[in-house]
């Protein structure tokens, strides 16, 4: 993160990663149009634990500007009991490309916030950005457990998830989508189902690292 907290999502992400396919470029774009926007908390982190880059949402959730979280690791802001069990769950995030945890993060006041956390690894964004993490602040929605079908999200699907990475209520994605919110919760279930999220932080992650958000959206 530029010293005045603020980046170009465009040239930032032109510069950073190998166009390997005739899309790559328009997914940048609508990534870090996501990042920079959401009102979730998102993070990019490398395999040291270490901050990468943050929006603002993460700068408010933590109590920091942006420029003095980027570089800091992932530990400095969880309690010692998290830093003690951190070690092992990275470990099993690399080894199996997901992590998921509710914990406490610590602010400037010695505060602390409970938040929904998720990583996935394989998120091309970057090319020293190995993980996206996305936290978000408690109480967040309880989703129905669905019947783990996995397949490929529908168009509809697709657009709801862009509009929970935004940070969107289901009511308030039922107004933008002029559905009912029990028909957003469906929409959101089957994704969590096909993505095999287990939470709203976790659909996010994967739905970042893995594109499930249609370009086009």
């Amino acid at each position: 993160v530029p010293p005045d907290g603020k980046r170009d999502p465009v040239t930032a992400s032109e510069t950073s990663m190998p166009h390997t396919d005739p899309d790559a470029g328009l997914w940048e774009r609508l990534f870090w149009g996501v990042f920079d926007l959401s009102t979730n908390a998102i993070a990019l982190f490398d395999e040291q634990r270490r901050y990468v880059e943050v929006n603002a949402a993460m700068g408010e959730l933590l109590g920091r500007p942006r420029e003095e979280i980027a570089g800091r690791r992932l530990d400095d802001f969880l309690t010692r009991a998290e830093r003690d069990a951190l070690g092992a769950e990275w470990e099993r995030l690399w080894e199996t490309g997901h992590w998921d945890e509710e914990c406490d993060l610590i602010r400037p006041d010695g505060s602390r916030v409970r938040v929904q956390a998720a990583a996935r690894t394989g998120c091309n964004i970057g090319c020293h950005c190995l993980g996206v993490a996305v936290l978000l602040e408690m109480p967040v929605e309880d989703e129905p457990v669905g019947s783990g079908t996995r397949g490929a999200l529908t168009a509809r699907e697709r657009e709801v998830v862009r509009l929970v990475a935004l940070g969107r209520t289901s009511p308030q994605i039922a107004k933008e989508l002029t559905i009912s919110p029990a028909t957003v919760r469906t929409h959101v279930r089957n994704a969590m189902d096909k993505t095999g999220a287990r939470t709203r932080a976790q659909l996010v992650a994967v739905a970042l690292a893995d594109r499930h958000i249609d370009p086009g959206a």
